[in-house]
This record gives structure tokens, C-alpha cells and sequence, in this order.
């Protein structure tokens, strides 16, 4: 009786959200996804694949000593998350390098060529928007 309630406390501890997520990793069909030519949003496209970000980026987490601090609403988010992404040349944007583990003390989130990786790229390719 006490293994199963050690294998559930272990398995709610263990960080298993930077697993690969769903195919659709909260992107909403009128979201767009890459290569579909659909304009990608910040809200319904990026925003959802931050999420697992306010693990630490939060005020009081482990990483709120930096500059990314999210506040729970994609809106009020929008101009931190800017700081980040350089749309000139998007490949190389300081968002993109910290996800994909260089320079991030939480290691690789979204691995280079990833699904999610591509998602944010690509929304920084069309311009960032809201």
C-alpha cells in the first residue's frame, strides 16, 4: 500500500512538463501553425507554449531575480516577452536561444526543431504580433 502512494507522490514532483506536449500544445485552429501560412498570434499561439515558464519566471520563483517575469495574462506578457525577440533577425532572438537551453539555468525547454521551437519562430518571423 505504501508503493503506490511513493510512485504518486514521486510522479507529482518530477517535472514532467518539459516533455514534448500535444501536437497542438494549446494552439487554437485559428491560430495558425507553421508552414500552414495562417498568421500566428501571441495569445493563442506563444502564449500557451510560455506557460510552463511561470514554473520559475514568476514573482517569488526561481528565476524572478531576471528580466522575464510573467504575470499570468497574455496581454499584460505581450511587451515583456518583446524584450526578447529581435524580428530582424529571429533565429536570433534572445527567446528563442534561452527555450531551446543556452543560457537558461532551467536547460532546454523546446529543443531546436521542435514543434513548439518552430511555433515560436515562426511567430517571430511574421512580425511578433499580438
Amino acid at each position: 500500500m505504501l508503493a503506490p502512494l511513493l510512485i504518486a507522490t514521486a510522479l507529482g514532483c518530477a517535472d514532467f512538463s518539459r516533455g514534448r506536449p500535444s501536437v497542438d500544445a494549446g494552439v487554437t485552429a485559428d491560430a495558425g501553425v507553421p508552414g500552414d501560412g495562417g498568421a500566428l498570434t501571441f495569445a493563442a499561439a506563444v502564449y500557451p507554449l510560455l506557460t510552463i515558464c511561470m514554473n520559475c519566471h514568476v514573482p517569488g520563483g526561481a528565476a524572478s531575480d531576471t528580466s522575464l517575469i510573467f504575470s499570468g495574462n497574455a496581454a499584460s506578457d505581450y511587451p515583456t516577452v518583446l524584450q526578447f525577440v529581435d524580428t530582424a533577425t529571429p533565429a536570433s532572438s534572445q527567446l528563442l536561444s534561452k527555450v531551446s537551453g543556452n543560457g537558461h539555468g532551467g536547460g532546454t525547454i523546446y529543443a531546436v526543431g521542435t514543434t513548439e521551437y518552430e511555433t515560436i519562430l515562426a511567430w517571430i518571423q511574421q512580425g511578433a504580433p499580438p
